[in-house]
């Protein structure tokens, strides 16, 4: 599975499994399986062994009065054991051989219905815009998957450059390094599949902010060759991973892969609002905040900051206010048209700031953000006008161990309030007015 790391039979903590965007469930299923399940059969064996050997002996002895009993608790022993050696057999069969593919695998109802609607609403694109073909894009979604797996395995750098995001690119590249220093080749070996459903669609303004995300289901062999000794193979026995596989149209116009998500991880994809209509008149109303903004600003060669008798040093977000009366760019609503858009591309980019300047110990995950208030902070830079501000929001928030991919910080399912603090630059050539460029989380 491209992007999982796990744990393998090897000296090294953990390992990727093809590269990786997002994924922490399968770090986490190998450990779950490994102690939980096989612990739990030999406690039920052990006690059902003392117990029989116990209860028989003594029955029997005392004249037989309590063999019915002993004869009808067998039977229920055996009849358990022979419904869970079925329901074994039957999830093997299918390629769940292990505890997190079986959990992964708990959602396959839900993510038909969901592909059902998603499918209606991309042949409803598609009528306008031929790029939303669902056939063709299933056809990509599946090139793209074993592409990336033929490419990991063979560490064809130039290859993963073209499919994949810059962000997601430089992040398995790193992973591809950290396996050659250690002399080893993480093989993934496809061995049916992969089977692909369309579960999530972005139809927005601008062919790059377009986005549809497929949940990919392939039956796989992966594990670790090594210039020494044998082959690890993974801890769990995982073969039949569950994914989710964001696209992206490049600049020309090509879909590539921007993000990928774990089961765990990328099941918000099911329940998620699906964007077709509602970004448009989103991005239409910031564009009137803005062209309202551009048409007051101040020009010439005015010390625009000047223009207030309020201290910018003492109470910035009153000066900004009372500026903002004389020029729209100042006002509250620009800036958040600004943060606005910065939080959407950190979300589309793998959920990672790397696709700024910005770079963190852990992958920072951004969802569903809502903001509720910016206030200026302090005047940072005068020539170019820089404030620094913070943005109360309500939404996921997350930080992930960038090789464990364990999550360390924060709730990777549930909202919560978050404050950012952003530093938002005055760009007069800009028709977007003000431009994020430096970012972090209080």
């Amino acid at each position: 599975m491209v992007a999982g790391v796990v744990a393998l039979s090897s000296p090294t903590a953990a390992y990727a499994r093809g590269g990786g965007g997002s994924h922490g469930f399968h770090g986490g299923g190998g450990g779950s399986h490994g102690g939980g399940f096989h612990g739990s059969s030999g406690g039920f064996g052990g006690g059902f062994g003392h117990g029989f050997g116990f209860g028989f002996g003594t029955g029997f002895g005392s004249g037989g009065g309590g063999i019915l009993p002993l004869l009808l608790l067998v039977a229920v022993v055996l009849l358990i054991l022979w419904l869970r050696s079925r329901r074994r057999k039957a999830a093997q069969a299918a390629g769940l051989n292990t505890v997190s593919d079986r959990t992964a695998h708990r959602a396959d109802a839900q993510a038909r219905e969901r592909a059902a609607q998603v499918g209606a609403r991309v042949d409803a694109v598609a009528d306008t815009d031929a790029t939303f073909d669902r056939a063709a894009l299933e056809r990509r979604a599946v090139w793209l998957y074993t592409t990336a797996q033929r490419a990991w395995t063979d560490r064809d750098h130039g290859t993963l450059q073209q499919i994949l995001s810059p962000v997601l690119y430089g992040k398995w590249a790193d992973e591809l390094r950290d396996y050659q220093a250690r002399g080893e080749v993480n093989v993934v070996e496809i061995v049916s599949g992969p089977e692909v459903e369309l579960v999530d669609v972005a139809n927005r303004a601008g062919e790059v902010n377009d986005t549809v995300t497929f949940r990919i289901t392939a039956t796989l062999n992966d594990y670790v060759r090594r210039n020494y000794g044998g082959d690890a193979v993974r801890k769990d026995g995982s073969t039949r991973p569950v994914e989710y596989w964001t696209l992206r149209k490049n600049h020309s116009g090509e879909w590539i892969v921007s993000s990928i998500e774990q089961a765990a991880e990328g099941a918000h994809h099911l329940t998620s609002a699906i964007e077709t209509d509602g970004w448009d008149q989103k991005d239409v109303a910031r564009q009137a905040v803005l062209e309202v903004a551009g048409k007051t600003a101040v020009t010439g060669g005015t010390d625009i900051l000047s223009l207030t008798n309020i201290s910018w040093s003492t109470d910035a977000d009153a000066a900004v206010g009372d500026l903002s009366v004389l020029d729209g760019r100042f006002d509250k609503s620009v800036l958040e048209v600004a943060v606005e858009r910065f939080l959407e591309e950190w979300v589309i980019n793998d959920g990672s700031l790397d696709f700024t300047s910005v770079r963190t110990v852990s992958r920072t995950v951004m969802r569903e953000a809502v903001i509720s208030a910016v206030t200026v902070r302090s005047l940072v830079s005068r020539d170019p006008i820089v404030f620094h501000v913070a943005v109360a929001t309500e939404g996921v928030y997350y930080e992930v161990d960038r090789r464990t991919e364990q999550v360390l910080r924060g709730d990777a399912r549930n909202r919560r309030p978050i404050t950012f603090a952003f530093d938002l630059r005055l760009d007069d050539s800009s028709t977007n007015a003000w431009t994020v460029i430096a970012a972090n989380v209080e």
